[in-house]
């Protein structure tokens, strides 16, 4: 396959993840990503190249295991990432029938938001643990 084939078969698995599987708008997966709109939109479309520094944030926004992206453009498949009971939240939204499309969107971008504080509190507690052994 060719370096164009493998970019189209990228944004297709891509797309396809973030819309049919995890119910995410471009701007919600980016965030989850840590990168910009228009580098998702742009690995979205496989108009140019996903810079490898990219890969992770993608990745874990859609729930891959780290490798997944290298493996599709090898012509293999995502392969899920363990816990992915921790997106219940996420199908919870996805799935109600009486919400709308926008109160989705701001569930998700909630939810996305309160995750990422989470992960940097959890960060520095474990910064205070580490100095507070190295003091002991």
């Amino acid at each position: 396959m060719d370096e164009g084939g493998r970019r189209e078969r990228l944004a297709q698995k891509i797309k396809k993840r973030r819309l049919e599987d995890l119910g995410l708008s471009v701007s919600a997966a980016a965030r989850a990503a840590g990168i910009d709109r228009a580098t998702w939109t742009s690995a979205e479309k496989g108009d140019r190249d996903t810079q490898p520094h990219n890969w992770a944030g993608i990745e874990r926004a859609l729930n891959w295991r780290p490798g997944s992206i290298a493996a599709i453009l090898e012509g293999g498949h995502p392969t899920p990432a363990t816990g992915e009971a921790a997106d219940e939240e996420l199908e919870l939204v996805r799935t109600d029938p009486r919400l709308s499309d926008e109160m989705r969107e701001r569930i998700t971008t909630l939810i996305l938001e309160r995750r990422e504080r989470d992960k940097a509190a959890a960060i520095e507690e474990t910064r205070r643990m580490i100095d507070l052994f190295k003091r002991g």
